[in-house]
């Protein structure tokens, strides 16, 4: 059988161009796919975007209302429902802060705060820069407060420090004699309980609350009370809350102004009535003496700005009180004494003799010398007001023999003006006994030098905080030689009663610099800077780094050195953050102190919300600082999360005549925070015309990026008008589970 086979050229032709066709559509197809894919992913992420910032719109607006308007123990709830992202917490990404100024023509501007370093800048160029304070908040539930109590007191009167809105308790405290902890006891917010520290030594106190602790020995003494919520420029208050044992003690309100005095003794409450003076160098003052059958918390509120002294010795042998000069400092050129029985101590650490005036008398005090002046002048018959050329300090001694002082007092340190510094001088003067010193370490690390008839150095850290050494009558300087700063207290006898604050209180730093540009200091806590985000969250519970801290500017106010003319409040808060994917990497999602935030797309810093204040009517500011704080308990992770949020506590930072205020934020929001709040300044005529001059802005109230276009730092535009300035912080816990359907 014959075939013939006839290859056609065409239909193969034909056929490879098929091919070829199809193979190149195809490579099309996937090139366009691939092309594609980027514009695929972004849309997905803004999907996740769209979805998640409105469910952050609805948590931001429910920790809002909760922490204005709730009270202790009141909660929300919130589902937050995940696409293919994930939740989760940054401890170190969420901080801000605010500033003010409490005197006119006055800035104060800070640089790294916000890092975990031990070193900040501060400017303040219109004065001399004293010194600065700093105090940690001890924000959050896992950052308890500490106590560390000196071998000599033999009991501590314990009660809760009150705020706006205190918690509902009851209040955790742990003993420890230094390592090892000894009792744990319950306390309910409006009670008061005794500790007996004569049977502990290197005793140390943890507190899930900050407390009010009375410290005393033997019968007692005398000490100046803090108040509930002190004023921020003179230290003043208006309500104390504070344990008082057994007994009979004196409580002595005293004030430059006429004061209606409320107390509330055993639930029963009175009334009193300090009538005004017409000499201006007196002023008014309120004394009761109360005898209790057991420990009592006592309340006392006045209608004016006042101090209150409580004596517990009222055979008036034994009691020494640190009085406050006007600018809240010890060191000072006026004080308000009381009108009590005593001797008043004045010392003159200046180099140049110092004279001391009140009415119907005075006294010439030599240069780095000690006066004492038999208390009160028979020439007046209400609080006297002493005034003074220099800065000094004055005591207040509780006994009617100046050859025997007798209790305990801080002595202040004489390069801040406060209870802790780098020197410390202070004069003894008992014959017939022999003073102990205590010295407690204001930081984590210093060592330093005492100077009298003997000579001595000494190193202190964060775990032996206290020296005990005796000294004898004269002169006595400790200067501190490297490191952070120390806190002298001054023991005379076997009795006294001292208020104890919590470790991180009141750390101060001499800095005594006149400067038109950055002034560099230490933070007196040990770095944390490269450290892991774990080992830093261990180093704000121990206390040994803080998480949020304040600090007060003391600088010259033309009357005095030693005057608080600017705070600020730092925060390292928690941020919850929903991270996804998009055509890139790292895309966010985040709810931070009350702002909703977004990098995405392309990590474009973006504001969804603008954290909440309220300004008007007039010259008025005020926000309240929403600070979620998760709790030990709370997951992370990628499923439907129930997130429930209860208000812990509310307090005050400040409510007071300001000057100027500033915000800050943490790093990549903060220019996008400080140039959202401005968006209303677009319509200014003015900054339209003169950029960048906050003098010249007359016609726009309201923020301004300053010092600069494009700054993460904003400030609050009044047209130089003072502001009344509020600014209060609410504490939130929240639990993040996984929803169970």
């Amino acid at each position: 059988m014959k075939r013939n086979l006839t290859r056609n050229d065409e239909a193969v032709s034909a056929a490879i161009a098929t091919v070829l066709l199809f193979g190149g559509v195809v490579s099309i197809i996937g090139l366009m796919l691939v092309s594609m894919l980027p514009i695929i992913e972004e849309l997905e992420g803004s999907i996740e975007r769209d979805d998640m910032s409105s469910q952050m719109m609805i948590l931001a607006q429910q920790t809002e209302v909760l922490s204005e308007h709730g009270m202790p123990g009141d909660s929300t709830e919130v589902e937050l429902i995940p696409l293919d992202g994930s939740l989760s917490w940054d401890s170190t990404r969420g901080g801000m802060w605010y500033s003010s100024t409490w005197l006119d023509d006055t800035t104060f501007r800070m640089k790294g705060i916000l890092d975990f370093d031990d070193q900040i800048e501060v400017k303040h160029p219109e004065s001399k820069t004293t010194a600065v304070c700093f105090s940690d908040l001890r924000l959050g539930p896992t950052r308890p407060f500490f106590y560390s109590v000196p071998d000599w007191i033999d009991n501590l009167a314990v009660s809760a420090k009150q705020g706006l809105a205190s918690p509902l308790g009851p209040i955790k405290i742990k003993m420890f004699n230094g390592e090892t902890a000894t009792d744990t006891i319950q306390m309910n917010v409006d009670d008061t309980i005794t500790i007996d520290a004569s049977s502990i030594s290197d005793l140390r106190i943890e507190s899930s609350h900050e407390l009010m602790v009375l410290a005393s020995s033997g019968q007692g003494g005398a000490a100046m009370i803090t108040p509930d919520n002190p004023s921020k420029v003179d230290q003043t208050g208006r309500s104390w809350t504070f344990p008082v044992s057994s007994g009979d003690s004196i409580i002595h309100v005293i004030s430059d102004e006429a004061n209606l005095i409320t107390s509330t003794i055993n639930s029963i409450e009175a009334k009193h009535i300090a009538a005004s003076v017409t000499d201006s160098r007196e002023g008014t003052y309120w004394t009761s003496t109360v005898t209790l059958t057991e420990d009592t918390v006592i309340t006392i509120s006045t209608s004016a700005p006042s101090r209150l002294i409580l004596v517990t010795d009222t055979t008036a042998t034994t009691g020494t009180v640190n009085l406050k000069s006007s600018s809240g400092s010890f060191l000072g050129t006026e004080f308000i004494t009381p009108q009590l029985t005593g001797y008043l101590e004045l010392n003159n650490p200046s180099d140049s003799i110092a004279t001391a005036t009140w009415k119907g008398g005075g006294i010439s005090i030599a240069a780095g010398g000690t006066e004492l002046v038999e208390w009160p002048p028979s020439t007046t018959t209400n609080t006297p007001i002493i005034d003074i050329d220099k800065d000094i300090l004055a005591y207040w001694h509780n006994n009617f023999s100046s050859s025997n002082i007798a209790g305990a007092a801080v002595v202040p340190a004489h390069d801040t003006g406060f209870s802790s510094g780098l020197k410390h001088q202070f004069d003894t003067h008992n014959s017939n006994l022999v003073d102990t010193i205590f010295s407690q370490i204001a930081g984590y690390s210093s060592t330093w030098n005492y100077s009298s008839s003997t000579t001595f150095n000494h190193t202190s850290d964060y775990n032996n905080q206290f020296h005990e050494f005796a000294a004898e009558v004269g002169s006595h300087e400790i200067d501190v030689l490297d490191g952070h700063p120390i806190r002298v207290y001054r023991l005379s006898g076997n009795s006294a009663l001292v208020e104890l604050n919590h470790d991180g209180a009141e750390r101060c730093v001499g800095i005594d610099t006149t400067a038109s540009g950055w002034i560099a200091t230490d933070l007196p806590w040990n770095t944390v800077s490269g450290r892991s985000e774990l080992q830093i969250l261990n180093a704000w519970s121990e206390g040994s780094h803080p998480s949020s801290y304040t600090i007060d500017l003391i600088a010259d106010n033309g009357q005095t050195d030693y005057s608080i003319v600017a705070s600020a409040w730092i925060f390292h808060i928690s941020r919850l953050t929903y991270e996804f994917t998009s055509s890139v990497t790292g895309m966010e999602v985040a709810y931070s102190n009350g702002a909703v935030l977004t990098n995405h797309p392309e990590f474009l810093p973006t504001v969804l919300k603008q954290p909440n204040d309220r300004s008007g009517p007039g010259p008025r500011f005020a926000s309240t600082i929403p600070a979620l704080n998760p709790t030990s308990d709370s997951t992370v992770g990628a499923g439907v999360m129930n997130l429930d949020i209860e208000l812990a506590y509310r307090e005050s930072l400040a409510s007071e005549t300001a000057y100027e205020v500033r915000r800050g934020w943490y790093s990549p929001y903060g220019e996008a925070i400080a140039n959202s709040a401005a968006s209303g300044l677009d319509q200014s005529l003015d900054w339209t015309i003169y950029p960048g001059s906050l003098e010249l802005l007359t016609d726009y109230v309201g923020w301004v990026p300053d010092p600069s276009i494009g700054t993460s730092e904003a400030v609050w535009h009044t047209n130089g008008a003072a502001i009344q300035f509020s600014l209060q912080l609410s504490s939130l816990d929240v639990t993040m589970l996984e929803a169970v359907e």
